[in-house]
């Protein structure tokens, strides 16, 4: 009797459990199998891949400028903090203008490609 139980209860556990995986492949009507593209868009991957290194650098040079707010806040203790935090906040600007001309460049590059 008490194997029956189980046996039952087992079922309805793996029932429960499997029930929402056929919920949502019916929702969306199947799986669909992923077909890569037959060509690639050189420009748009250009673009892709310079919209992200220039959303990281970005990232890179606020995070450099707040240290170097940091060092120029706490250079009472460490003149020297305070000639650091300068060059670090001119190489901030300096590669953010980098970024700009880069970023300037490819679409330049890619208007010229299309």
């Amino acid at each position: 009797m008490i194997s029956k139980l189980k046996s039952k209860l087992a079922s309805i556990a793996l029932g429960l459990t499997l029930s929402p995986i056929g919920i949502a492949g019916a929702q969306t009507g199947g799986v669909t199998p992923v077909v890569p593209p037959t060509t690639i868009n050189i420009p748009a991957l250009v673009d892709r891949v310079m919209n992200w290194a220039f959303g990281l650098l970005i990232v890179l040079a606020a995070a450099f400028i707040f240290f170097a707010a940091y060092l120029y806040l706490t250079a009472g203790t460490a003149p020297d903090n305070q000639a650091k935090a300068k060059q670090y906040i001119i190489y901030a600007v300096i590669a953010i203008v980098i970024g700009f001309v880069a970023r300037g460049l490819v679409s330049i590059v890619i208007g010229l490609l299309q």
